[in-house]
């Protein structure tokens, strides 16, 4: 016999000056500075300069109800920082997806 399995969300808890907790969802993309270039590739994340990009990957979901396509990137900035993140194909911004 199978138990359901239980969803788990987790937050972080960010408590403000006034002690109050302000709840954010864990992994949430966070809007980041990309230059790319002429065919859409990133080549500067927030100033680093991109030495080589290892994957990308493309996500098209939820067309029935609020459309979700994006362009994933895993790269490596210069100094062997790795980094993915992903440019939304519907609004145009480029955003970090934290792992």
């Amino acid at each position: 016999m199978s138990r359901p399995v239980t969803r788990l969300l987790c937050y972080n808890a960010d408590v403000d000056r006034d002690r109050t907790f302000q709840r954010r969802p864990l992994n949430a993309p966070r809007p980041v500075r990309v230059i790319e270039d002429a065919n859409g590739m990133p080549t500067s994340v927030n100033g680093r300069p991109v030495a080589r990009i290892v994957d990308r990957w493309r996500i098209d979901d939820e067309w029935w109800r609020e459309p979700i396509s994006r362009m994933y990137f895993d790269v490596e900035l210069a100094g062997g920082i790795r980094w993915t993140g992903f440019k939304d194909l519907i609004s145009g911004q480029w955003y970090e997806q934290r792992v």
